[in-house]
């Protein structure tokens, strides 16, 4: 298929359907997803040794998630003896006490990065558990985000 708006004027009308086709089902997709929101993505942290951390990128670890990407929101449980500090991008920080869960909303999760704060133990096996997904914009969303 030609390529450039001078080419797109050379385009015949079925070639210039396809076009605009193709622009809708992007604009449609894109509509679904502020409504719906994306899937959840689970992700279960294996032993970290004590004081090593575990780095995760949703968008090398999900694949599937690029389209929806930036994930925006992130339930941490904590299941283990251990406390844990979670870094959003490298740069805020949450402790997640042992036995307890937090959130982390409104801000994009393009990485992760899971540290076990405690010196001597390490974690459990499938004992601390991430869930992520892009939450759909709601009205109030929508409207704390114009002030």
């Amino acid at each position: 298929m030609p390529t450039g708006f001078g080419s797109y004027l050379k385009m015949n009308l079925f070639q210039r359907a396809n076009v605009q086709s193709a622009n809708n089902r992007y604009i449609i997709r894109q509509e679904r997803i502020k409504r719906e929101g994306s899937p959840y993505y689970s992700y279960t942290v294996g032993v970290v040794a004590a004081g090593d951390n575990v780095v995760l990128s949703p968008s090398q670890y999900f694949p599937e998630s690029k389209k929806y990407a930036p994930l925006d929101w992130a339930e941490v449980v904590n299941n283990d003896v251990v406390d844990i500090l979670v870094t959003v991008n490298g740069g805020d920080t949450i402790i997640v006490l042992a036995g307890t869960i937090r959130y982390i909303e409104g801000k994009p999760l393009h990485e992760l990065r899971i540290k076990n704060n405690d010196g001597s133990t390490s974690t459990t096996d499938k004992k601390i558990r991430l869930t992520l997904q892009r939450q759909p914009l709601t009205m109030d969303k929508w409207i704390r985000r114009q002030r």
